[in-house]
């Protein structure tokens, strides 16, 4: 690893905390005032609050898993921090993290570096990835990372299946590999075979 890419993420990793523990705090407010509603406004509204809340303490001590550096065409170069589940910015509506199951995250799991697309509905957007890194995060102190091009036998792999079984699980969005995203991201209203030999996770990626 980089000595200088290290602090440069771990800064990055500190930053993210911050605004997540804000967001979490805006939403505690937010909850804590909804009363000024009427009554049917007022159970939509502390529900949303509570959901977001719950949202940001499951991921508050592993925010995101990976990094991609993509440049859609005509736009600039932007960073994506990829995790479980997406963390917008309340005042400026931006992602502090992208929620793996978004269509620009599917260029993680099956792009490579250099010239790629992915889908937005029925429209497809070009551009260019320039980095994928993958992270080693433990109660929101960095411990690894390491850069890569297709996700397959690598760092996250290899952690998660040194992990107990429960943990292997909840971590499992993050050890995603090509052909297994795929099936995942397959249409649910055609039919799809998935062969593999018994305890290889058919039923994992099948329900993810």
């Amino acid at each position: 690893m980089d000595k200088d890419i290290f602090i440069e993420e771990e800064k990055k990793l500190a930053e993210t905390i911050f605004r997540i523990d804000e967001e979490e705090k805006q939403m505690e407010s937010r909850l804590s005032t909804s009363y000024n509603v009427n009554d049917i406004a007022k159970g939509f509204v502390m529900q949303m609050y509570a959901k977001k809340i719950n949202d940001i303490k499951k991921i508050r001590t592993k925010p995101y898993f990976a990094r991609m550096d993509y440049k859609e065409n005509n736009r600039k170069k932007e960073s994506f921090y990829i995790g479980k589940i997406s963390i917008i910015d309340s005042k400026t509506l931006e992602p502090i993290v992208v929620d793996w199951r978004a269509p620009i995250a599917n260029l993680y799991y099956e792009g490579r570096i250099g010239k790629a697309s992915y889908k937005v509905l029925d429209e497809e957007i070009f551009g260019e990835i320039f980095l994928k890194r993958q992270f080693i995060i433990e109660e929101r102190k960095l411990k690894k990372y390491v850069d890569i091009d297709v996700t397959g036998n690598d760092v996250l792999l290899e952690n998660a299946l040194e992990e107990k079984a429960d943990d292997r699980l909840k971590n499992i969005v993050a050890t995603i590999q090509d052909e297994q995203n795929k099936i995942i991201r397959a249409p649910i209203n055609k039919p799809l075979i998935v062969q593999g030999v018994a305890g290889s996770r058919k039923n994992d990626y099948c329900t993810s």
